[in-house]
């Protein structure tokens, strides 16, 4: 199975949670994933996280990063990321950390909830399933005490 892995970029993780971003890719490289995809984010975060860990387990990796920084060519990238795959999982975060500074919304519009931080990965998912294939967002929970 080919698995898209795309999320939050680095600056929404604190060192708590981006170990557990980690972990959570970790156990989502089982023995039938054969190929990890992912977007190549100049932001780092989730997208590298998962070619990092990806060739730690001897996997082969497949980036599409954008032509150029803006939605046009993030979408197609998108696209290109769930064609590639057979299943793509979105990783997000449940909050912000306080030392987040960047665009912040007060909900995910792409999924419609307040549950986790807004993510163009939940695009990704959502068009990977009209396309047939199948998804998951998958939140990285608040850490006690921040």
């Amino acid at each position: 199975m080919v698995l898209g892995i795309v999320g939050a970029e680095a600056a929404k993780f604190t060192n708590a949670t981006e170990r557990a971003a980690r972990l959570l890719i970790r156990s989502l490289l089982t023995p039938d994933v054969t190929a990890v995809v992912s977007g190549a984010c100049h932001l780092g975060g989730i997208d590298r996280w998962a070619v990092d860990e990806a060739k730690a387990h001897g996997l082969s990796t497949t980036e599409f990063p954008p032509k150029f920084l803006t939605w046009t060519y993030y979408k197609a990238r998108n696209m290109q990321i769930a064609e590639a795959s057979d299943h793509v999982v979105c990783i997000v975060l449940a909050k912000l950390p306080p030392s987040y500074r960047g665009m912040t919304f007060k909900l995910c519009y792409h999924c419609g909830t307040n549950a986790h931080v807004k993510s163009g990965g939940c695009w990704t998912v959502k068009y990977a399933k009209q396309i047939g294939k199948t998804g998951d967002v998958l939140v990285i929970p608040t850490p006690a005490g921040g």
